[in-house]
């Protein structure tokens, strides 16, 4: 039946996770699979027959009243668009609750007063993530830290954070943000304490589980992958890993200034968001660089 409207309303039929919400009408078949038609090309006594037939999808609450941003965004991650809705590099922040939020409007304006830049994408009830536009430097640790305080007061309620990398808003980037969604619904070791993961840190371990090897090497960024094709650059990461991430040393085996060795580790975190000055980061970075290697 569903393959007989595919072929009847052709592009006015989306599948999948119900998007666009405003446009279409949205069912059920009997084996759980959605189906949505644009509302433009039903007529009444079309939707009428199709409620007859079909269970209609009751949408959940936190999919209503998105702005047009946040629906662009809902669509491309969630949907078929082919382009992402911005041309400006991104980081996801992926979150999920200890439970169902019951408040999700206030959740949203507590997200946007620590993240201004952040668009909240809800995803289930209990699971969303912050989409932080023009995204540059390190992750705002502290911003998710005081979110997280705010939740726990004034909500009740603890969320997990799992900061991804920077992104550029290429073809890809659907492809790279499902990747980190499952590194971190597959991430095997139990978080820290302030419930706050980022990539590099989750790296070493997601690298040292077979099942989660294809996923990391999917997910890592055009950024850093285009940064690590400087061999220049890949020897001087080396020789800093290899010295304890000491610069001085470092700088004495590279022959060369501190300074111009500072500068060069400060560039690199400026343009791939991942401080190498910490161990967990350094180590991820020195496996996905060995790893390159093992596959020439």
């Amino acid at each position: 039946m569903l393959q007989q409207l595919i072929n009847h309303y052709q592009r006015d039929l989306l599948t999948g996770t119900p998007r666009r919400l405003d446009e279409y009408s949205w069912f059920l078949t009997e084996s759980g699979e959605s189906f949505g038609i644009s509302k433009s090309r039903l007529s009444d006594s079309e939707e009428a027959l199709l409620q007859n037939l079909f269970a209609v999808q009751e949408m959940s609450p936190v999919l209503l009243g998105l702005n047009d941003t946040e629906k662009s965004w809902h669509s491309y991650l969630l949907g078929e668009d082919p382009e992402p809705p911005g041309t400006e590099p991104v980081r996801f922040i992926h979150g999920r609750f200890s439970g169902k939020l019951e408040d999700a409007a206030s959740f949203m304006e507590a997200a946007g007063g620590f993240m201004e830049e952040a668009v909240v994408i809800w995803l289930s009830e209990d699971a969303f993530v912050l989409i932080e536009q023009n995204a540059a430097g390190l992750p705002d640790i502290e911003a998710m830290t005081a979110l997280t305080s705010t939740l726990l007061s004034d909500f009740f309620i603890e969320p997990a954070f799992f900061a991804g990398q920077i992104h550029e808003s290429t073809a890809a980037l659907r492809k790279k943000f499902h990747a980190e969604q499952q590194l971190f619904r597959a991430y095997p070791l139990k978080p820290p304490k302030t419930g706050i993961l980022t990539f590099y840190e989750a790296c070493p371990v997601l690298l040292a589980a077979e099942h989660s090897f294809h996923e990391v090497k999917t997910a890592v960024s055009e950024r850093l992958s285009e940064t690590l094709e400087d061999k220049e650059l890949i020897e001087t990461l080396r020789v800093f890993f290899l010295c304890n991430l000491n610069v001085s040393s470092a700088a004495k085996a590279l022959f060369m200034h501190r300074n111009s060795l500072q500068y060069r580790i400060d560039r690199f975190i400026e343009r791939t968001g991942i401080d190498i000055k910490f161990f967990t980061n350094a180590l991820a970075v020195y496996l996905l660089i060995l790893q390159k290697e093992l596959e020439k």
